[in-house]
Protein backbone atom coordinates (compact mmCIF):
# COMPACT_ATOMS: atom_id res chain seq x y z
CA UNK A 1 0.00 0.00 0.00
CA UNK A 2 1.14 3.37 -0.98
CA UNK A 3 1.87 6.42 1.52
CA UNK A 4 -0.89 9.04 1.27
CA UNK A 5 -0.15 12.04 -0.75
CA UNK A 6 0.09 15.08 1.81
CA UNK A 7 -3.01 17.13 1.60
CA UNK A 8 -4.73 13.91 0.81
CA UNK A 9 -6.97 11.79 3.33
CA UNK A 10 -6.53 8.14 3.09
CA UNK A 11 -9.55 6.05 2.30
CA UNK A 12 -11.06 4.63 5.15
CA UNK A 13 -13.62 1.26 4.32
CA UNK A 14 -17.33 1.78 4.99
CA UNK A 15 -17.28 -0.23 7.76
CA UNK A 16 -15.08 1.65 9.25
CA UNK A 17 -17.82 4.46 10.26
CA UNK A 18 -21.37 4.09 10.50
CA UNK A 19 -23.66 6.80 8.64
CA UNK A 20 -27.06 7.38 10.34
CA UNK A 21 -29.97 6.65 8.40
CA UNK A 22 -33.22 9.19 8.70
CA UNK A 23 -35.24 9.73 10.58
CA UNK A 24 -32.48 10.96 13.38
CA UNK A 25 -35.68 10.49 16.06
CA UNK A 26 -32.66 9.27 18.36
CA UNK A 27 -31.01 12.15 18.25
CA UNK A 28 -33.45 14.97 18.43
CA UNK A 29 -33.86 15.84 21.88
CA UNK A 30 -37.85 16.09 23.26
CA UNK A 31 -39.20 18.70 25.88
CA UNK A 32 -42.06 17.72 28.00
CA UNK A 33 -44.27 20.86 28.62
CA UNK A 34 -42.57 21.48 31.98
CA UNK A 35 -39.23 21.97 30.53
CA UNK A 36 -40.60 24.20 27.92
CA UNK A 37 -42.39 26.14 30.55
CA UNK A 38 -38.89 26.70 32.41
CA UNK A 39 -36.49 27.22 28.95
CA UNK A 40 -39.05 29.97 28.15
CA UNK A 41 -39.05 31.50 31.27
CA UNK A 42 -35.74 31.66 31.86
CA UNK A 43 -34.81 32.84 28.04
CA UNK A 44 -34.84 36.93 27.47
CA UNK A 45 -37.24 37.51 25.13
CA UNK A 46 -35.32 38.55 22.01
CA UNK A 47 -34.86 42.83 21.53
CA UNK A 48 -36.93 44.31 17.95
CA UNK A 49 -34.76 45.11 15.05
CA UNK A 50 -34.12 48.98 14.80
CA UNK A 51 -36.56 50.53 12.64
CA UNK A 52 -34.86 51.23 9.35
CA UNK A 53 -34.06 54.60 8.99
CA UNK A 54 -35.78 57.00 6.48
CA UNK A 55 -33.92 58.27 3.05
CA UNK A 56 -33.83 61.85 4.28
CA UNK A 57 -32.29 63.00 7.27
CA UNK A 58 -33.48 66.01 9.35
CA UNK A 59 -31.17 68.95 9.42
CA UNK A 60 -31.64 71.41 11.98
CA UNK A 61 -32.52 75.01 9.69
CA UNK A 62 -32.65 78.70 10.91
CA UNK A 63 -34.56 81.27 8.62
CA UNK A 64 -32.46 84.17 8.44
CA UNK A 65 -34.32 86.98 10.35
CA UNK A 66 -33.91 89.94 7.87
CA UNK A 67 -37.52 90.81 7.31
CA UNK A 68 -39.29 93.75 5.47
CA UNK A 69 -42.29 95.13 6.09
CA UNK A 70 -45.04 97.44 4.49
CA UNK A 71 -47.99 99.22 4.92
CA UNK A 72 -50.61 99.41 2.79
CA UNK A 73 -53.35 102.70 3.09
CA UNK A 74 -56.66 101.43 1.73
CA UNK A 75 -59.72 104.67 1.65
CA UNK A 76 -62.40 103.53 2.69
CA UNK A 77 -64.90 106.35 1.91
CA UNK A 78 -64.89 104.87 -1.49
CA UNK A 79 -66.71 101.89 -2.14
CA UNK A 80 -64.56 99.07 -3.40
CA UNK A 81 -65.20 95.37 -4.67
CA UNK A 82 -61.92 93.32 -4.66
CA UNK A 83 -59.52 95.91 -4.54
CA UNK A 84 -56.67 94.15 -5.21
CA UNK A 85 -53.82 95.98 -2.65
CA UNK A 86 -51.10 95.34 -5.16
CA UNK A 87 -48.41 92.43 -3.51
CA UNK A 88 -47.85 90.92 -7.11
CA UNK A 89 -46.80 93.66 -9.15
CA UNK A 90 -44.32 94.36 -6.11
CA UNK A 91 -43.01 90.38 -6.00
CA UNK A 92 -43.83 90.47 -2.35
CA UNK A 93 -44.63 86.97 -0.94
CA UNK A 94 -45.71 87.68 2.44
CA UNK A 95 -45.49 85.63 5.63
CA UNK A 96 -47.83 87.77 7.75
CA UNK A 97 -50.80 90.69 7.47
CA UNK A 98 -51.26 92.94 10.63
CA UNK A 99 -54.62 95.19 10.61
CA UNK A 100 -53.01 98.07 11.99
CA UNK A 101 -55.85 100.32 11.51
CA UNK A 102 -59.44 99.81 10.71
CA UNK A 103 -61.91 103.01 10.93
CA UNK A 104 -64.79 101.87 9.10
CA UNK A 105 -65.87 98.12 8.54
CA UNK A 106 -64.53 95.58 5.41
CA UNK A 107 -63.47 92.66 4.37
CA UNK A 108 -60.60 91.13 3.02
CA UNK A 109 -60.07 87.74 0.99
CA UNK A 110 -56.21 86.62 1.00
CA UNK A 111 -54.40 85.01 -2.32
CA UNK A 112 -57.40 84.80 -4.48
CA UNK A 113 -60.86 86.36 -4.62
CA UNK A 114 -62.74 82.88 -4.67
CA UNK A 115 -61.42 82.38 -1.06
CA UNK A 116 -63.51 83.23 1.39
CA UNK A 117 -64.03 86.80 2.95
CA UNK A 118 -63.01 87.54 6.67
CA UNK A 119 -64.15 90.33 8.45
CA UNK A 120 -61.84 92.41 9.42
CA UNK A 121 -60.71 94.39 13.03
CA UNK A 122 -57.85 96.30 14.32
CA UNK A 123 -54.98 94.05 15.55
CA UNK A 124 -56.20 90.97 13.59
CA UNK A 125 -53.21 88.98 12.15
CA UNK A 126 -52.57 86.27 9.58
CA UNK A 127 -49.63 84.27 9.68
CA UNK A 128 -50.80 80.42 8.77
CA UNK A 129 -50.24 81.02 5.10
CA UNK A 130 -48.15 82.53 2.32
CA UNK A 131 -50.12 85.71 1.03
CA UNK A 132 -49.58 85.97 -2.41
CA UNK A 133 -52.17 88.99 -2.48
CA UNK A 134 -54.87 90.81 -0.77
CA UNK A 135 -58.27 91.55 -2.02
CA UNK A 136 -60.51 93.98 -0.04
CA UNK A 137 -64.07 94.96 -0.11
CA UNK A 138 -66.05 97.83 1.38
CA UNK A 139 -68.98 99.89 1.36
CA UNK A 140 -68.71 103.55 1.25
CA UNK A 141 -68.05 104.71 5.00
CA UNK A 142 -65.46 106.80 6.62
CA UNK A 143 -61.80 106.85 7.04
CA UNK A 144 -58.91 104.15 6.31
CA UNK A 145 -57.60 100.94 6.58
CA UNK A 146 -53.60 100.60 7.46
CA UNK A 147 -52.53 97.12 5.99
CA UNK A 148 -48.83 95.89 7.05
CA UNK A 149 -47.73 92.81 5.30
CA UNK A 150 -43.98 91.61 6.60
CA UNK A 151 -41.96 89.42 3.95
CA UNK A 152 -38.32 87.88 4.22
CA UNK A 153 -36.93 88.14 0.73
CA UNK A 154 -34.36 85.74 1.33
CA UNK A 155 -36.45 83.17 1.91
CA UNK A 156 -36.31 80.64 -0.95
CA UNK A 157 -39.44 79.07 -1.49
CA UNK A 158 -40.49 75.55 -2.96
CA UNK A 159 -43.68 75.23 -4.69
CA UNK A 160 -45.65 71.97 -3.90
Amino acid sequence: MSRPRRFQRAIQPESATTIPTPPFTDQIPTFTPEIADYVSSVTPPLAKPPLPTPGLVPVLTQEIQDKQYRNFTIDLTTAHTNLQVGLQPLGIVADSMTIIQADSAFTYTLNATSNDATPAKTGQRETEFIITEIYVTNAALTGQAVLRVVWNPNLIRIPP
